[in-house]
């Protein structure tokens, strides 16, 4: 049975949850990694006693909801996990505007456009970044 909660993942946990899906810029400081999900918005999502799943975000609590990362082991992807720790996140902090920016992987934009996600290119919608961790 799968449980989700606002149940926060210890270091090792989390380490090897991004580990799992090969987002090894995150496993580099596993310090900073705890940091950032502690001061995050969250659900994760636990089968007995192993982390699973994991989405967090940003939000003003009002206006707006950034996530930032959605992850699912991989041995359990494709199960649904994904999509209810997203619905899990919106329901808890129901806000006017969810903003998401990922990979332009086909099968990355073809999950979060199944679980009702637009691509800002549709809309007539531009975003911009800087990443300033590797400048």
């Amino acid at each position: 049975m799968i449980t989700y909660s606002k149940q926060v993942p210890n270091q090792t946990q989390l380490v090897n949850l991004y580990a799992s899906v090969g987002w090894l810029a995150y496993t580099k400081d596993a310090n900073s990694l705890v940091q950032a999900v502690s001061h995050s918005v969250f659900i994760s999502a636990w089968q007995e006693n192993t982390l699973i799943g994991l989405i967090r975000g940003v939000t003003d609590q009002h206006s707006i909801l950034f996530v930032q990362d959605l992850l699912v082991l991989p041995e359990v992807q494709r199960h649904g996990i994904g999509k209810r720790l997203m619905e899990e996140l919106v329901k808890a902090y129901p806000t006017g505007q969810l903003v998401l920016i990922t990979d332009d992987e086909p099968a990355t934009k073809a999950f979060y456009q199944k679980i009702g996600l637009l691509d800002t290119r549709q809309n007539h919608i531009c975003a911009f970044f800087k990443d300033t961790r590797w400048s």
